[in-house]
């Protein structure tokens, strides 16, 4: 009886466990065509941005060549967001032959070379 009850148990914490995981978003997806050493290495540049600012400590977006920092309190009598979104530095690579110009991932044949 107490196998049955700690199956049943184990059962119901691995299903939560898989429930968490999948409502959380993917925020680097965009990433896939990158190298996985760019990749990490932008990842961790990132996070660190936004962890290095106590007013926008948390990474809540990334698209292409931006990214969101956040910051939500809900106090009883006041709810305050604030967001800081930031551009990756032109050059920066955002796809496969492609780089940030402006904020925006563009073939990186666009680019002004000189």
């Amino acid at each position: 009886m107490q196998l049955a009850l700690f199956m049943v148990m184990v059962t119901f914490k691995l299903l939560s466990c898989e429930e968490q995981s999948a409502s959380s978003p993917d925020i680097f997806g965009e990433m896939k065509d990158l190298p996985p050493g760019c990749k990490d290495n932008l990842k961790k540049q990132i996070k660190d941005n936004c962890e290095g600012n106590p007013y926008q400590p948390e990474l809540v977006e990334f698209r292409g060549c931006q990214f969101t920092c956040e910051y939500k309190n809900d106090y009883i009598f006041t709810k305050l967001t604030s967001r800081r979104i930031t551009n990756l530095k032109d050059g920066t690579p955002c796809g496969q032959n492609k780089v940030c110009i402006g904020g925006n991932c563009v073939e990186a044949c666009q680019m002004t070379f000189v």
